[in-house]
């Protein structure tokens, strides 16, 4: 009787469920994953790297042509004679980077009122400068012509896309030309002939080094 009074006044502590604490502990260890399942997720989404290979420094190349200052003709009064022809030699080069292809304009100006430019002609020939001289181009082709009269506004003779590499340089001979019939009007009379080089890279190779 003592006992069974005792039990109902202090009951026995509740048995304890091993499996259930395994159950607790296996779901700790679940959440315990997931959550370092996230964080990673987290951390990988966080922390990035770039890797940027674009080049710096990056430059376009250029078309620059000059032609030698010989290049313009003044026929001064009294030196030519109707049939006379005179010659200069100009040297086309290629200052840029870039290979280009170029054409050669002329503009004549009489510089009086008899108008010798409306009687002269021209003509260019891709000759050396040595072999610029009238006996030099009487046995050479010409690449480009223009018959009296001349213009007088900028007008193209060498129409042939003339090519030249980077650095290099071409020389030119071109003769002015006074016909045999020239007529008395003309004495003493002068005239200039001004020379445009129109350059633009190689459509079909800019970057080409060989001619």
């Amino acid at each position: 009787m003592d006992e069974l009074l005792r039990e109902m006044i202090t009951p026995p502590a509740p048995r304890r469920d091993p499996a259930r604490r395994r159950r607790l502990i296996t779901t700790v260890a679940i959440l315990g994953m997931a959550g370092l399942g996230m964080t990673s997720l987290v951390t990988s989404a966080i922390f990035t790297d770039n890797d940027d290979t674009g080049r710096s420094g990056i430059t376009t190349g250029s078309v620059d042509i000059t032609a030698g200052e010989d290049a313009s003709f003044t026929l001064p009064p009294g030196n030519l004679a109707p049939g006379d022809e005179v010659v200069s030699p100009v040297t086309v080069t290629n200052a840029g980077s870039l290979a280009l292809v170029y054409d050669v304009q002329y503009a004549a100006t009489s510089s009086d009122a008899a108008g010798l430019a409306g009687a002269l002609s021209l003509d260019v020939f891709a000759l050396p400068a040595a072999s610029c001289t009238t006996d030099g181009v009487a046995a050479a082709t010409a690449i480009g012509s223009a018959a009296a009269p001349l213009a007088g506004t900028p007008t193209l003779v060498v129409d042939g896309d003339r090519s030249l590499i980077a650095g290099a340089a071409e020389d030119l001979c071109v003769r002015v030309s006074l016909p045999e019939d020239l007529g008395n009007a003309y004495q003493n009379s002068s005239a200039d002939i001004a020379l445009t080089f129109l350059a633009t890279q190689d459509p079909t190779d800019p970057h080409r080094t060989t001619p």
